[in-house]
């Protein structure tokens, strides 16, 4: 009797789970419901995390929607610029469900959804960069690219198409590769390496220009310090020969008087350093040692 009781006990718990399984439903973080009753949709999406309530099968049916951010890399095609030229350029995006009815109902599944919405970046990309110039998107000047500005106007021509079209909410957007069509690809190396080749002759001609100015310069500075190095020298030879002039006057009225002192300088300048000489007495100036010419009185 008590295993009955037990088992009817159980039968009852596995219903009731089965009944509440076909009558409740969760809502993740994260994700968008949209409830359908006999395939339209009944109301707003549900979006808040929670247990709700629904009517079982077939007259409501649940349908559980990714509401993160995903990434999405568009197509890598040729396109032609305002002034002619083929260029391949490839966008992301990064997107979520915006509105989960307008989703479910004109799109239905991601891979449907991003197929959808290359095909809207790609006709805005053709757009906006048949708008600009060639420079715009590759050049050696920083100053004359326009990417950022492409991206730009990419971006919010694509959010509100994308939105009311498919329920997709774009959150940002960019240029991920920039490719050119092999055709076109020397002829742009060569005309860059005559770019190169043009600049780097400008700034040779401006480093030799400016290498002479130097050098004229710096010979200016010494023609004029030699100019200014003789004058002096001349200056102090004059000054020596006035005054050597003067001592020669002294000495023509004494000559022995002038001999003697030139002796005694010589000596001086020998045996400054305590040098050991040996010479004769005989020879100049080291007779004075002998003892001095006798000085006449004056």
């Amino acid at each position: 009797m008590k295993h009955n009781i037990w088992v009817s006990i159980l039968g009852l718990t596995v219903a009731a789970v089965f009944v509440l399984s076909m009558l409740l439903f969760s809502v993740r973080e994260g994700e968008a419901v949209v409830l359908t009753t006999f395939g339209k949709p009944a109301r707003d999406a549900i979006t808040e995390p929670g247990l709700r309530f629904r009517w079982p099968w077939p007259v409501q049916r649940v349908h559980r929607l990714d509401r993160r951010v995903q990434t999405l890399d568009g197509s890598f095609e040729q396109t032609l610029t305002r002034d002619g030229k083929s260029v391949i350029v490839m966008l992301y995006a990064g997107w979520q469900i915006g509105d989960p009815v307008a989703f479910l109902e004109r799109v239905g599944t991601p891979r449907d959804a991003e197929r959808s919405l290359d095909g809207l970046l790609s006709n805005y990309k053709n757009a906006v960069i048949g708008q600009n110039d060639f420079a715009a998107l590759i050049n050696t000047d920083p100053e004359k690219l326009k990417i950022e500005e492409m991206e730009k106007q990419i971006l919010e021509a694509v959010r509100p198409e994308a939105l009311e079209r498919y329920g997709i909410e774009v959150r940002f957007l960019g240029i991920r590769r920039i490719s050119l069509p092999e055709a076109i690809t020397a002829k742009v190396f060569e005309r860059m390496r005559a770019e190169r080749s043009e600049m780097a002759e400008k700034y040779r001609s401006e480093g030799e220009g400016e290498a002479i100015r130097i050098r004229a310069r710096a010979d200016s500075r010494r023609d004029q310090v030699l100019a200014e190095a003789d004058a002096a020298a001349k200056r102090l030879r004059a000054e020596g020969d006035a005054e050597a002039a003067e001592f020669y006057k002294i000495f023509e009225q004494d000559p022995e008087l002038a001999m003697f002192l030139r002796k005694l300088e010589v000596l001086e300048e020998t045996l400054k350093e305590k040098a050991t000489v040996v010479l004769g007495t005989d020879t100049q100036p080291f007779d004075l040692l002998q003892g001095g010419p006798a000085i006449p009185a004056k």
